[in-house]
């Protein structure tokens, strides 16, 4: 992988499972939105890298209801994860309809799927 993901780039690497992300070679900061600069220390010296698949649950959504596309997984929980290096993501995870069913903090893993988003499910045990 040569210079800067671009978005078909990305949404390949979703498909098999693997989140593409970037990272400032000053400060060290990652991020999965495109950047060209360092949000954090403004540095320009960008690389593409491939962040950790999986992560624990900060906080979520359950949507009952759903667009199209969504309509074979609901409910679902549109969550925010914390990937084991500390990038912060979104993506859901199907058939969750009710809190007890996903604690804060849960252990999930990101799966390879023709659907779209990045896609988790829980790790047991």
């Amino acid at each position: 992988m040569e210079g800067l993901p671009t978005f078909k780039e990305i949404r390949e690497a979703v498909r098999e499972g693997k989140i593409i992300g970037f990272k400032c070679r000053k400060c060290g900061h990652k991020s999965v939105t495109p950047m060209v600069y360092c949000f954090k220390c403004g540095g320009k010296d960008i690389e593409r890298v491939e962040l950790p698949s999986t992560g624990k649950v900060l906080t979520y959504t359950i949507q009952m209801v759903a667009p199209e596309q969504f309509i074979n997984e609901v409910p679902y929980a549109w969550v925010i994860v914390e990937l084991d290096d500390g990038t912060r993501v979104s993506g859901w995870i199907p058939f969750i309809d009710k809190p007890k069913d996903l604690p804060i903090g849960q252990r999930v893993k990101m799966v390879k799927t023709y659907k779209p988003g990045i896609v988790f499910e829980k790790v047991t045990g």
